[in-house]
């Protein structure tokens, strides 16, 4: 039977079968005149081809992702080839608060981390600030989320101290006289991982476990979405957190930058 979507057979074969360079092309070239019926329906037939449902959420937010960055990036840049970082960085910071619907600001480490995704000085070309709006989107997106929204507004305790890369996650469970305590955990967004990725903007619990080394665990969508059905048990994301078993004590970083 023959597609009923305006996005053909071959487009979502290609999809399926190319690389992230590949389908971030492809994403970037549909999400101009597709609709988001468009993007959902094509998002179900690479679900439906590929055998693997973990691509929909990249796919269905490629629209929002490409358009909203077109417009920050024409906003901050007023046509120039390059800005001055600075500019960027209280461009960026509003359209995060916007995207999070959050009062809570970036920091001067979320700064610094999104300046090494986008692998610029002071001068950012708009090649950077793709590369970084690719990463910070679907974090952003993720956080607008209300089980994940809660623990990112959270300052008492800070759930989330903010952007950190592997390293400093690892180095921040590290105590005097060693690592901290079996169960002793942080949260971070995997710093590797940028759109079209299906693990963009998602969050790992990195915790010390029970054999004194660290690991670092994703946290799947169904576990997120799980909190989000059991708020109206009133059981938020953080409580589910410290039900798991190797989880019981959240750590926190201390970065000088």
């Amino acid at each position: 039977m023959p597609s009923t979507s305006p996005i053909s057979d071959l487009i979502v074969f290609k999809y399926c079968l190319g690389g992230l360079t590949e389908r971030s092309d492809l994403l970037k070239e549909i999400a101009i005149s597709a609709t988001e019926e468009n993007l959902t329906k094509f998002s179900d037939q690479v679900s439906l081809f590929s055998g693997c449902s973990h691509h929909r959420r990249q796919i269905i937010v490629a629209k929002r992702l490409v358009e909203e960055g077109m417009q920050a990036w024409t906003s901050i840049s007023q046509s120039n080839h390059h800005v001055l970082w600075e500019n960027l960085a209280f461009g960026i910071n509003e359209c995060f608060m916007k995207i999070t619907g959050c009062s809570r600001s970036l920091t001067h480490q979320d700064f610094e981390c999104l300046r090494r995704i986008a692998g610029c000085q002071d001068l950012v070309s708009q090649e950077n600030f793709e590369k970084m709006w690719c990463w910070l989107y679907p974090v952003a997106f993720n956080l607008s989320r209300t089980s994940v929204n809660a623990m990112w507004a959270s300052l008492l305790p800070k759930w989330m101290e903010g952007f950190i890369t592997k390293e400093e996650a690892e180095s921040a469970l590290q105590g005097p006289g060693g690592l901290q305590d079996p169960g002793t955990f942080v949260l971070r967004f995997p710093t590797s991982r940028s759109w079209p990725h299906p693990d963009a903007g998602s969050l790992v619990v990195t915790y010390v476990g029970s054999d004194y080394t660290i690991h670092h665990r994703l946290l799947s969508l169904d576990f997120i979405d799980g909190s989000g059905a059991k708020e109206m048990t009133g059981k938020p994301l953080q409580d589910m957190l410290l039900e798991e078993p190797e989880l019981s004590r959240l750590g926190r970083t201390s970065l000088s930058h």
